[in-house]
């Protein structure tokens, strides 16, 4: 049982500097300027997986429906469009 309170120990403490390493890390981003992000998350996302994406989605708030619902509401509106433009053409093949 000591060892493994020592282990428990062990691991709490790595998961304090690892926590120390992510603040420093989220500092030194927040501080480059908007290019320099953009390029550093270039550099980031192909190491990212799926997961890595929802969990920040998750974070962040993101709602993956909402955003598929404005692009649905936004096509329907562009094929309603194209129907009137197909029935003028239609129109003048007629006459």
């Amino acid at each position: 049982m000591a060892e493994d309170q020592e282990r428990k120990r062990r691991r709490e403490g790595d998961d304090a500097q690892l926590g120390e390493k992510a603040m420093k890390w989220a500092e030194e981003f927040d501080a480059l300027n908007e290019d320099d992000q953009y390029t550093y998350l270039e550099e980031l996302a192909p190491r990212m997986t799926k997961m890595h994406l929802q969990f920040l989605q998750g974070i962040i708030g993101f709602d993956d429906d909402d955003e598929e619902e404005g692009e649905d509401d936004s096509e329907l509106g562009e094929d309603e469009d194209e129907g009137e433009e197909e029935d003028e053409d239609e129109g003048e093949d007629d006459a």
